[in-house]
């Protein structure tokens, strides 16, 4: 089974209610979870997540607990950071991506996974796919 490289605007995205794309990425992670399809993320996930959260709440506990807690799951696995930094350095290089994207790009080539985002750019330039086009592919009713 394909590993899903959960990108860090789709976790975002899901926990902030305001968000135009929280009901397509809340619809994709229920679904993944309910499917328990496997989740790999670089261990730079937890702290994007959190980040965008704090400054999005203006609440720094709060973005931290809100991403501890939607990257709970049994399902997901964290990559360390070091393992994956040739890489990292390659595909991010040869394609052109913001060092953090690059991470997500890595873990895709090492394990053989699927980004899914909301992001253009790794939408464009590393073969990612929406939250949207992937339930249309993959989810089950």
């Amino acid at each position: 089974m394909t590993a899903l490289v959960v990108d860090a605007s789709v976790w975002v995205s899901a926990a902030d209610a305001a968000d135009k794309l929280s009901a397509a990425s809340r619809t994709f992670l229920r679904t993944v979870m309910r499917q328990r399809d496997p989740i790999a993320l670089p261990a730079i996930a937890r702290l994007e997540v959190a980040c965008a959260l704090s400054r999005r709440l203006r609440d720094a506990r709060q973005g931290r607990d809100l991403a501890d807690r939607l990257l709970l799951s049994p399902l997901i696995t964290e990559i360390d950071l070091g393992s994956l930094l040739g890489t990292a350095l390659t595909v991010g290089t040869e394609s052109f991506l913001r060092a953090g994207d690059a991470f997500y790009a890595a873990v895709a080539t090492d394990e053989d996974g699927l980004i899914i985002s909301w992001d253009e750019e790794l939408l464009r330039r590393a073969n990612a796919v929406t939250p949207s086009a992937w339930l249309s592919e993959h989810g089950k009713a």
